[in-house]
């Protein structure tokens, strides 16, 4: 059990550490690898194909993630670095990409919270 505790701090420790220099890159202006270092969080959180994730529908996004029983804290920073790359695709012009991004991560954070969902 310990194992599996420590295995989920550290993931914590490096989603947020990716989600940060996300946020310091789009602050900076630096929008592909803002793009690129929310996408990492992204598959390293889902143990998956990031450019696959982000295929998926919003709702089948949240599904994945509710099936891999994840932590809360690890749910939320999915959230956010979903709507990083959705604020970095629209800074370059991408709107449809950034509008999904942002419906996935609206999909994947209602998961913390079920009763505002829609």
């Amino acid at each position: 059990m310990q194992y599996q505790s420590d295995y989920v701090l550290r993931l914590i420790e490096q989603l947020g550490g990716l989600v940060r220099r996300a946020v310091e890159m789009l602050r900076l202006g630096s929008d592909e690898e803002t793009y690129e270092l929310a996408e990492e969080a992204i598959g390293l959180a889902l143990d998956i194909d990031p450019q696959l994730a982000a295929r998926l529908s919003p709702q089948s996004l949240a599904s994945l993630l509710e099936m891999n029983n994840l932590d809360d804290r690890v749910i939320e920073l999915v959230g956010k670095a979903l709507a990083i790359q959705g604020d970095a695709l629209e800074r370059v012009g991408e709107l449809m990409q950034a509008n999904i991004r942002r419906q996935q991560s609206a999909a994947v954070l209602a998961l913390l919270n079920p009763d505002r969902a829609n």
